[in-house]
């Protein structure tokens, strides 16, 4: 069975409202598509609130969410599709694990808190803020759901006498007169946050209309939440949503506590101001949750193909009480060791390798892109090449083939590489990783995004300019390869999010020839290495790289 251009392989949840089926991409990416029930595509009022979900996911993008990879609203069976990945939502880590404390607190703090306030930036209001709509992904907290969300435009859908939220988790001004706004989102990311620190919801428990008396009345119960935590909780619970601070207030506040509890953890090392999205890539470190069995995907097929690098998680869960329909999804993978077998999600410092000329370099000696084998007489070394896709004078270099034209924005760090001029990019609902500037100057409004191989680019005119300070600093984390080429001849590209894991090791590259690599290479030789699984294969092997993009 096939939805759009997936192919259904099982069953991950169902629902009065709908279906989500596990499903493949035409690339082997794992995605979750949520697909509705006939009676509900027949009824029109459903429909528009679909589509309303559809246009709100297509607007919401960045650190800590989950993009819309496809969907189509108009179809007989109105559908959506997100990538999936494991992870416990928060309800389900508290239950398991007991509350989030120290480091792991204030990155779930600053990373939701990013999330909320990229959301709002657009004009979107999630409506729905609750533990079982955010899930701890392996790599940082994702924040899920917006089948209620709205543009915060005056032309949300609603149905008459409709709860468009859970009880327990709406704001006071919602009770009173059914207003949910930003300050909205922001209560309920105060309720949330306690809720991580101590377990309990700080207006307590019971009857939906108990819960409502003390969220209205009573002040709430912080006993537990972190005394540096706590001013900013207390703010943003306040009954009165003029008071409360604004979500991209926030986010500042909260990524500054984060940078002081690394300070306290780390040492001096991380003074320089606090990069959110790094600091969660390095520190976050959720129980491991195993994948569900899937299928071996099939070998990719030659052709023009957009490259999404990012293999961003959702998997959705329907029909959740006082909501209409409830997303459970998650985001997953973040770098890994440098060792061929990493068991854990952080980066590390490392000497950069040294770089041979290319076509695609400014310092351009060489006509061919495929590197020149070593002679006989020499020991075996890998090739490193450093990408270029500019020229000086700002145009495509030489050896670019421009594969597509698009316009789009650019909203933060490449996942695929730690180089300064890397973004991650948006164009509708693509997204584009890696994407070049010219020079690192966020004047710039155009990108070269990579498309499949290291000399095929889409072409990106970015309007916006670039959002400032991508996190990737000079002399940070060791840059890493963004496609490798084995010794058997397979060509790997980055999979940043890549969600199956291998005697411990994390999915980092997918395959041409439907195989995977694990981890990151092994530099400690002239010739590097790297942890490689055939297609079908339950076992990995070390296996030489020949050339190696970066």
């Amino acid at each position: 069975m096939r939805i759009g251009r997936f192919r259904v392989v099982g069953v991950l949840g169902a629902g009065g409202m709908g279906t989500v089926y596990a499903a493949v991409g035409e690339r082997g990416e794992r995605v979750a598509v949520k697909a509705v029930h006939a009676g509900q595509a027949a009824d029109d009022q459903f429909r528009a609130r679909f589509r309303r979900e559809v246009h709100v996911l297509r607007r919401v993008s960045g650190p800590c969410l989950v993009p819309l990879l496809d969907a189509d609203p108009e179809a007989e069976i109105p559908w959506l599709a997100t990538a999936f990945v494991p992870g416990l939502t928060l309800g389900d880590h508290i239950a398991a694990h007991g509350p989030l404390a120290g480091i792991q607190l204030h990155l779930f703090a600053a990373g939701t808190a990013g999330a909320l306030a990229a959301v709002h930036a657009v004009e979107v209001v999630h409506r729905d803020l609750k533990p079982a709509n955010v899930i701890l992904a392996p790599d940082g907290p994702r924040v899920l759901d917006f089948g209620i969300a709205h543009v915060a435009d005056g032309t949300a859908v609603t149905r008459t006498g409709m709860l468009t939220g859970t009880p327990g988790w709406l704001s006071p001004e919602y009770y009173r007169h059914g207003t949910a706004g930003p300050a909205g989102d922001v209560f309920t990311w105060g309720a949330l946050l306690a809720f991580a620190a101590t377990g309990r919801h700080p207006f307590g428990t019971g009857n939906a209309e108990a819960v409502a008396f003390r969220v209205l009345n009573a002040d709430p119960d912080l006993d537990g939440v972190p005394a540096d935590l706590l001013g900013l909780v207390t703010a943003c619970l306040a009954k009165d949503p003029a008071r409360r601070p604004s979500s991209a207030a926030v986010a500042k506040q909260s990524a500054e506590l984060l940078g002081e509890q690394v300070t306290q953890v780390l040492g001096d090392v991380h003074d320089r101001p606090t990069e959110v999205p790094n600091l969660i890539a390095e520190q976050w470190h959720p129980p491991t949750v195993e994948d569900p069995v899937w299928p071996a995907p099939a070998p990719r097929r030659p052709g023009r193909r957009t490259m999404i690098t990012a293999a961003a998680a959702a998997a959705f869960t329907v029909a959740a009480a006082g909501t209409w329909v409830a997303l459970a999804p998650d985001h997953s993978a973040a770098r890994g060791a440098h060792s061929p077998q990493p068991t854990t999600a952080h980066s590390t410092r490392a000497t950069a390798p040294h770089a041979t000329t290319s076509p695609l370099a400014h310092s351009v000696t060489t006509t061919s892109q495929t590197p020149t084998p070593a002679t006989s007489s020499a020991p075996p070394q890998t090739q490193v090449v450093t990408l270029s896709p500019w020229s000086p004078d700002g145009t495509p270099a030489t050896g670019i083939t421009i594969t597509d034209r698009a316009s789009g924005s650019c909203f933060g760090t490449a996942e695929s590489t730690m180089r300064t001029d890397a973004w991650r990019c948006t164009a509708g609902d693509r997204i584009l990783d890696p994407c070049f500037s010219p020079d690192s100057d966020p004047s710039d409004t155009s990108a070269l995004c990579l498309d499949e191989a290291p000399d095929r680019m889409v072409e990106l005119s970015v309007p916006d300019g670039f959002p400032g300070n991508n996190n990737h600093m000079p002399g940070g984390p060791d840059i890493e390869p963004i496609t490798l080429v084995l010794a058997n001849g397979a060509r790997c590209s980055f999979a940043g999010g890549g969600t199956a894991t291998l005697a411990g090791q994390r999915l980092n590259y997918g395959c041409d020839n439907g195989g995977y690599l694990y981890g990151y290479p092994n530099k400690t030789a002239a010739l590097w290495t790297i942890s490689y699984a055939a297609p079908d294969s339950g076992a990995s092997v070390s296996t030489p790289i020949t050339t190696v993009y970066q």
